[in-house]
């Protein structure tokens, strides 16, 4: 296999306000790039990985700043597909403190990827992978856009090639009956199925007991590992014969959550792909909480990083 995951999505610019100002007095903004499955696929490949990321990206500044900025944490990007039409999509964030929460604003409409045809992808450089990474967040984008994403599970299988799905359910994409509707049959191809605790509940009204509830992801929905993510409270992961938890790790100054989820998913993913579950969901929680320490979208770690993390744990200073 030529990679260790791949997987593909859109990944727009992000502009944000830094909490203690707001779009009507900021004076000036930072500006990222942030895309779930990409995030996902360069804190992979900051752990040693291979892997590839793929999309329909407007050749221009914008569309090649993100081709850019991924390669430089080691992201394959030879298989993104450049146009010269449509545009790359482009989110806001509002940084604020309690009690205003933070505010993400959207700017994708007609954006490059939305407009992405199954039979424009290389399926050959798509599928030479040991893991194919999706999310519900590409199928909620446009009916293209879905019908890439169930051929690449359909292709997938027939490849055996292990799929990895995350919920990632958007409120703001589409509403909860919609999203079960399209995500439920897709999951019933899976490996490893993920989602939150919120998102559970939101979309497939599984309830809030955690054990119900990732037992409820494998038994109706099919995927062959369920994975539920609880904050705080850390992750399940259930085969159909172990329940394997691991404890959320504490977290004493947020500076940037966005993100924190693509990060648990690429720790998920290395356990995975070493053949070591529980292994995967403890690199998955301490990477989700040092990336919250990080501003912008990315993992900026690597595994040398996270294991110093996991052996010294309470220690704050390294002498």
């Amino acid at each position: 296999m030529k990679f260790d995951m791949t997987t593909f999505g859109e990944t727009m610019i992000r502009i944000s306000v830094r909490a203690g100002q707001t779009f009507a007095n900021c004076s000036e903004t930072d500006l990222h790039i942030g895309g779930t499955e990409s995030n996902t696929a360069a804190a992979l490949s900051r752990l040693g990985m291979r892997t590839a990321w793929v999309s329909r990206l407007t050749d221009n500044a914008l569309g090649r700043r993100i081709a850019g900025d991924l390669a430089r944490h080691g992201v394959d990007t030879s298989g993104v597909i450049w146009t010269p039409n449509d545009r790359v999509g482009v989110y806001y964030v509002l940084f604020a403190t309690l009690p205003r929460a933070v505010t993400v604003l959207y700017d994708r409409r007609n954006s490059a990827v939305s407009k992405l045809r199954s039979d424009e992808l290389n399926w050959n450089h798509l599928l030479s992978s040991r893991l194919l990474h999706l999310t519900g967040i590409t199928p909620a984008l446009s009916p293209g856009c879905r019908k890439a994403v169930a051929e690449a599970i359909k292709k997938a299988r027939t490849k055996k090639v292990p799929v990895c799905f995350d919920v990632n359910y958007r409120a703001k994409l589409w509403k909860p009956d919609k999203a079960a509707q399209t995500i439920a049959p897709l999951l019933q191809d899976t490996t490893l199925a993920i989602m939150t605790r919120e998102d559970a509940a939101t979309v497939f009204g599984f309830g809030k007991d955690p054990e119900e509830a990732v037992r409820r992801i494998r038994k109706e929905l099919h995927p062959r590992i369920a994975v539920l993510t609880m904050g705080k409270e850390g992750a399940l992961a259930w085969d159909g014969r172990t329940m394997t938890h691991e404890c959320g790790r504490p977290v004493r100054e947020v500076i940037d959550r966005v993100g924190a989820g693509d990060a648990f998913a690429a720790g998920l993913i290395f356990g995975f792909l070493k053949r070591d579950l529980g292994l995967g969901l403890k690199y998955g929680m301490f990477m989700s909480s040092m990336k919250m320490g990080m501003r912008g979208d990315m993992f900026w770690a690597t595994r040398e990083d996270v294991e110093d993390a996991i052996q010294s744990r309470s220690r704050e200073v390294q002498r």
